[in-house]
């Protein structure tokens, strides 16, 4: 189907145009065959690349005509500044300038003012902060987009997911669902779930070959073979057919020390295989700089921007932020033909490759155990391989020692069916929270309430109404004891209940931070520091990596008096284990906010700048939520040390320099510099003169003057 039979606006017919759209792709038509345009819910599961963000656009032009918003869920930051740009580059540019908008975190904001957009890109966990914060403007919502369905299948993100768009389902009045997903089986039991159709595709815009690499050859699915042109081994001969004439290759790793260890050790194939021309070389020169720049202090840095410059890179969450997104760009500019990832970025942005190598199915964890590679994320990693506009085909190959292990990858992996979507719904600590939700948002005022919403969900409707009875029960039960919800008259929520529900934190964070505190009017900094530390929204942020003895060695330098006193090891092994990652962790963010050099703090505690900025972040939320329930229940004094550690965590700076961080420009380092000098206030900062400001180490005569017009302007 050509575009202009679609019944699209011509404006938006002609952006499509602007961007080499001439024919729908299978699905596309498909999902208008299926009553896209007339407001029908479909579930779209095709390959990624196979066009199902314009199928999205398609329902996004007609409910935005009509005068109603679109809601566009994504599981992860990065997509959701992806998606909200490609939107913004289609309805800004040459339509009738729809607003959009992309938000994330920040989960006590009331989000009123997002309103004003017509397009609102957010993560699950943002639209379900939206909910229980009853945004208003969620009533005026004409189409729910929801991408990466299959995601209700995750341990972690799937209740989050399942439990929003059940709560939607029961806010907005009718609303088109739209769920866009990955290949998997049981794709019509989820369109059931919606009342929605099933659209279910193999189609890909770039052809895929699938092979097993073994013995100086590749083996593919169809029988065909490649003869590899080196006798080197394995994994480096298959990289190097792969970069051959422009192409780009992405090697998938399941640790991150074998991403970095591959990376190094491929550094060789990419220069032997001529991948890289002069202009490359600059190009990569400029991106190593900008790495060094971002991370002055980071051996980290260094480390990757040296790789880089010679055409190689690894890529996982220990990676700051601008360090990824740096990546990420020198692959898509086609200036970097190597990443060696992580399975993050496989379930992250559109970053394809002529290539995806995955050399090893088997990864271990000390959390998790060993553990196997599933099909789904095989198949997901395959979706990665086959450049549209540069390639004919995409290659993923596996790698085996064997023919039996060849025989064994062709049959469970290349020829497999992904594994079943199963909600994860039933998990107690999950379950809890969105019962207190559903309760504090008023969405449920009975248990007859709350069973009719908790009866919309996935879960419920493949293992029936009674598979979450006791824990509901429990649920309700705990949430009473602790004071956050009362059954006296229907259900009602608390005070407590109703901002523990608004600050978006586990009602067991809640529960910890205010049994920690009791009866004391003061603590340290660390001390505070351990009490968040070991609450349960913190229990999945690991950032430092120390043994024991470094820890013992740490905590007599500190002093004992600060710290609280540990659980009795024989008695309570497990408060006792939980006790020690939390004192890890505490410390990282002592040292942060004593002002420690970050360099010194990466290599005294093993951290890398991604870990290090999401405990920062997470460690911020939980200090501003236990300031605010503090406050709640009377306990003024931690409550306002807890307010003040609050914004010690977000400039990672000590107390005395909170008011001069506040000022542009001014972080730890300038902020120091400028106490040292004698100006240690917003006023000094007004009554020194501009020369004296830029005569500050750090500072100059650009940053003097702005510093000077934003004190000014108080």
């Amino acid at each position: 189907m050509r575009i202009e039979e679609t019944g699209l606006p011509p404006w938006l017919v002609e952006a499509l145009r602007t961007r080499g759209v001439e024919t729908l792709y299978p699905p596309q038509a498909e999902s208008l065959k299926r009553g896209l345009l007339e407001g029908r819910n479909l579930v779209v599961s095709s390959p990624t690349a196979s066009g199902k963000t314009l199928i999205a656009v398609m329902a996004a032009e007609r409910v935005l005509a009509a005068g109603k918003k679109v809601l566009y869920l994504t599981p992860l930051r990065a997509l959701t500044s992806e998606k909200a740009e490609e939107f913004r580059s289609i309805f800004g540019e040459m339509g009738p300038g729809y607003r959009v908008i992309a938000v994330s975190g920040d989960y006590d904001d009331p989000g009123e003012w997002i309103g004003a957009r017509d397009v609102v890109v957010a993560t699950y966990e943002k639209a379900d902060s939206l909910v229980r914060h009853r945004a208003r403007w969620l009533s005026s919502v004409g189409l729910v987009v929801v991408d990466e369905i299959h995601m209700l299948g995750d341990r972690e993100r799937g209740p989050t997911l399942e439990m929003t768009i059940a709560k939607l389902l029961e806010t907005i009045e009718s609303p088109q669902i739209l769920g866009l997903s990955a290949t998997i089986p049981n794709v019509k039991e989820i369109a059931e779930w919606l009342e929605a159709s099933p659209i279910v595709s193999d189609f890909r815009p770039v052809p895929l070959k699938e092979g097993v690499g073994r013995g100086g050859r590749i083996v593919f699915s169809d029988g065909s073979t490649w003869r590899l042109r080196s006798s080197g081994d394995l994994l480096s001969a298959v990289v190097g057919e792969g970069l051959m004439d422009g192409g780009q290759v992405l090697v998938f790793a399941l640790t991150r020390r074998k991403a970095e260890k591959l990376a190094e050790g491929l550094v060789g194939v990419v220069r032997a295989s001529g991948a890289l021309k002069g202009s490359d070389l600059e190009a990569l020169r400029e991106y190593a700089l900008r790495i060094r720049e971002s991370e002055r202090e980071s051996p980290f840095a260094e480390r990757l921007a040296r790789l880089v410059e010679q055409g190689s890179s690894f890529h996982h969450a220990g990676l700051g932020h601008l360090h990824r997104t740096l990546i990420v760009e020198a692959f898509k500019e086609r200036v970097l033909p190597l990443i060696c990832a992580t399975p993050t970025l496989a379930a992250g942005v559109n970053l394809p490759a002529r290539m995806v190598v995955i050399p090893e199915l088997r990864r271990f964890s000390s959390r998790l155990g060993s553990s196997t590679l599933s099909v789904t994320e095989y198949k997901q990693f395959c979706g990665r391989a086959g450049r549209p506009m540069y390639d004919e085909v995409g290659y993923s190959i596996l790698l085996a020692n064997s023919k039996a292990e060849e025989e064994y990858l062709l049959e469970r992996y290349i020829r497999g069916e992904p594994e079943r979507v199963y909600s994860a719904l039933g998990n107690e600590r999950h379950l809890r929270s969105h019962i207190l939700s559903l309760i504090a948002s008023g969405l449920a005022s009975s248990e007859l309430g709350l069973r009719r919403i908790i009866n919309r969900t996935f879960y419920v409707q493949v293992f029936g109404a009674k598979s979450l009875d006791r824990s509901i029960a429990l649920s309700l039960e705990m949430l009473e004891h602790y004071s956050m919800i009362s059954r006296e008259d229907g259900l009602q929520a608390t005070r407590l209940g109703h901002r523990v529900s608004e600050l978006y934190i586990d009602p067991l964070t809640a529960v910890r931070i205010v049994k920690m505190t009791e009866g004391l009017e003061s603590l340290s900094p660390l001390a505070a520091l351990q009490i968040i530390c070991s609450t349960p929204d913190m229990s999945d942020v690991y950032a430092a990596r120390l043994r024991l003895s470094s820890l013992r060695r740490l905590v007599e330098e500190i002093g004992e008096g600060m710290l609280l006193r540990p659980p009795n090891r024989e008695e309570d092994p497990e408060e006792y284990e939980l006790y020690l990652e939390g004192l890890k962790n505490a410390l990282v963010l002592w040292s942060w906010v004593e002002e420690v050099p970050e360099k010194e703090i990466y290599e005294r505690f093993i951290v890398e700048p991604g870990d290090f900025a999401a405990l920062r972040e997470r460690a911020e939320w939980i200090s501003y939520s236990a300031s605010n329930v503090l406050e709640l229940v009377g306990r003024k004094s931690v409550s306002r040390l807890y307010s003040v550690l609050t914004e010690r965590l977000r400039h990672g700076v000590r107390e005395e320099l909170l008011p001069l961080v506040k000022l542009p420009d001014i972080g730890r380092v300038r902020g120091r510099n400028l106490w040292r000098e004698g100006i240690r206030s917003v006023e000094d900062v007004r009554q020194a003169s501009l020369e004296q400001l830029a005569r500050v180490p750090g500072i100059g005569q650009t940053i003097a003057a702005k510093i000077k017009r934003a004190v000014e302007e108080l």
